[in-house]
């Protein structure tokens, strides 16, 4: 990992949003991970904290934006909200709005873990072994995706 020499002025909240916009070139970032880059690049927690509300204010940090966009992109992956949810709150993302973003899939959850388990069955008629431990390792797949055990249970049983 690269060592960070301290800023020459960490308490400077206009050098703190400098060093903000350029994290922000590389990806997206909630505001409460944005804010502990800051402070861990050596910025005071105010000066951090006054530069991530500078960002959000001109549009660049909006929270619920990356939370949406974060959902789909995993539901595009076939990963179930549990995953969503921990990659979310792992962002620094509230509680709420993590609830919104999963909120706005919800729908679409079973049908997901339904195209990923077909997928994964099919592989196993390649290997021309499809019996119990088969079905073991697709359920198995499915949780490590993020996916509830009672909505896996359900996806099994529809499974032939």
């Amino acid at each position: 990992m690269r060592q960070l020499t301290p800023p020459a002025v960490p308490e400077s909240a206009d050098a703190a949003e400098d060093a903000a916009l350029r994290i922000l070139r590389g990806a997206g970032q909630s505001a409460a991970s944005l804010g502990r880059k800051l402070e861990r690049r050596g910025y005071t927690a105010e000066a951090a904290g006054e530069a991530v509300r500078r960002c959000a204010d001109s549009g660049y940090v909006n929270d619920a934006a990356m939370a949406a966009s974060v959902a789909a992109r995993h539901r595009r992956a076939g990963h179930g909200r549990a995953r969503v949810a921990a990659d979310l709150k792992a962002k620094g993302v509230a509680a709420e709005l993590i609830t919104e973003a999963l909120d706005g899939q919800n729908d679409t959850e079973e049908a997901a873990a339904i195209a990923v388990a077909r997928q994964l069955w099919e592989r196993t008629a390649t290997s021309g072994t499809r019996d119990q431990r088969a079905r073991m390792r697709v359920a198995g797949a499915l949780q490590r995706r993020g996916f509830s055990a009672s909505l896996v249970a359900r996806v099994m049983r529809a499974l032939t």
